[in-house]
């Protein structure tokens, strides 16, 4: 019962950051992060049911597209050229896998929507947030991870005292799997990092959320968005020469076998500090074949790689790899982005999908070297660091398939390319 008092809490929190900052784009992403995934219905063919949050964002996208006004001075995204032939690509393969019949018709359909639906996101987070209301930004983005840490210590208060034999990183709120959780906070934290740490904003507010980001990443059992916040940091430090973030990575690279509460994580660490010391490659390997989750996506990985190599060139559709994948025997997902993106729409879409994600590296880090502005450029910055880290974890995780990751990624990559056409600064 008092979880369900903290979660009533929250979504007071949550009003009252709404009528501080009442726009559709802060609706969305307070409701992405707090709305719990609510099964409506079966969908025959698919492992995914419709849901109460699919009806609420589809229809909050609608009334946002068809009932808004696009601001005369917003200037044309330069992401859409590359946004459009990947989109395109995908559809037409799809149309194609439908004929074919290597993906049922209801199949493509849903998960052609779905790419609308993170286009459309893309499209009104960028005409609707304005270069002067990114400060808004980041006080909603801080708000959403801050009222996640609070769901998760409610929930493993409730639910982990009294029941010693459950693990705390098995529960993740709102969310449906630690993968979505982690990446979600994983992003958001990386954004606030980029803001923190080039001076633009240090308040007590922004530097509590990026702390507790960084520790939900850590508790997710997300081992991909642990990586990749890793490597973010890593980075900051190659590009800037930032020593305190040096010894900072360094102290808990110590630490972690200490502070990491789950047996994965501790197995990931252990694996990265076996392979820096001997620099031996089987490190590796012996992990796959070791970790029954890693063990499982190589497995779907050869197969996703078998049914790619019967159509090389368009694949069998979106949502065609359903057809054949399995979760613990069961219908569920290959796991790998890069290799679902094969296997659903072949080399073209693979190719205008790496196009779409190394425009958009490109443009931001071109955006970051001449932008002066601490805010605008901490965006850019952010935005950049974002692309990279979401690239890097899609080698194991459907990063760009969850609504929720693709929710907080849309608006942080429309941000940053909002900035990037304004050529007025």
């Amino acid at each position: 019962m008092s979880h369900y008092f903290l979660y009533i809490a929250c979504l007071a929190a949550a009003a009252y950051q709404l009528w501080r900052v009442p726009r559709m784009w802060s609706f969305l992403v307070l409701f992405i992060a707090l709305m719990p995934k609510v099964a409506l219905a079966k969908v025959p063919g698919n492992p995914t049911p419709i849901r109460v949050d699919d009806l609420v964002v589809g229809a909050v996208l609608a009334v946002w597209f068809f009932g808004g006004r696009l601001k005369p001075d917003t200037p044309s995204s330069p992401a859409t050229f590359f946004l459009a032939l990947y989109w395109g690509v995908a559809a037409a393969c799809t149309l194609v896998g439908i004929a074919a019949l290597t993906v049922p018709p209801l199949t493509g359909a849903l998960h052609a929507g779905r790419l609308l639906e993170y286009g459309l996101l893309y499209f009104l987070f960028y005409t609707s947030i304005a270069p002067g209301e990114l400060d808004l930004v980041v006080e909603v983005v801080r708000t959403s991870l801050l009222l996640l840490f609070v769901l998760w210590l409610g929930q493993h208060w409730t639910h982990v005292i009294g029941n010693p034999g459950m693990p705390w990183a098995t529960l993740f709120p709102t969310f449906s799997a630690p993968y979505d959780f982690g990446a979600y906070v994983m992003l958001s934290t990386v954004l606030l990092y980029g803001v923190w740490t080039t001076g633009a904003r240090r308040d007590v507010w922004t530097t509590v959320a990026l702390a507790a980001g960084a520790f939900l990443t850590v508790s997710s059992e997300s081992r991909m968005s642990l990586v990749c916040l890793a490597l973010v940091v890593a980075l900051d430090i190659l590009l800037r020469a930032r020593w305190w973030a040096a010894l900072g990575m360094a102290g808990f690279a110590v630490a972690a076998p200490y502070v990491l509460r789950s047996t994965k994580m501790v197995r990931l660490v252990s694996a990265v500090g076996a392979l820096a010391t001997t620099f031996n490659l089987g490190v590796i390997r012996l992990a796959f074949a070791n970790d029954p989750s890693l063990a499982l996506r190589l497995r779907n990985f050869r197969l996703a790689f078998e049914h790619w190599l019967a159509r090389p060139l368009l694949g069998d559709g979106l949502g065609g790899y359903l057809a054949y994948t399995r979760q613990y025997d069961q219908p569920g997902s290959i796991d790998g982005w890069y290799l679902r993106v094969l296997a659903d729409s072949g080399v073209v879409g693979f190719v205008t999908f790496v196009l779409l994600l190394a425009a958009l590296v490109w443009l931001l880090g071109w955006r970051t070297r001449v932008e002066t502005e601490p805010l605008r450029h901490a965006i850019v910055y952010g935005a950049a660091l974002a692309v990279m880290a979401a690239s890097v974890g899609a080698v194991l995780v459907d990063t760009f398939a969850s609504y929720k990751i693709m929710g907080v990624f849309s608006m942080i990559v429309a941000c940053g390319t909002r900035v990037a056409a304004d050529t007025r600064s």
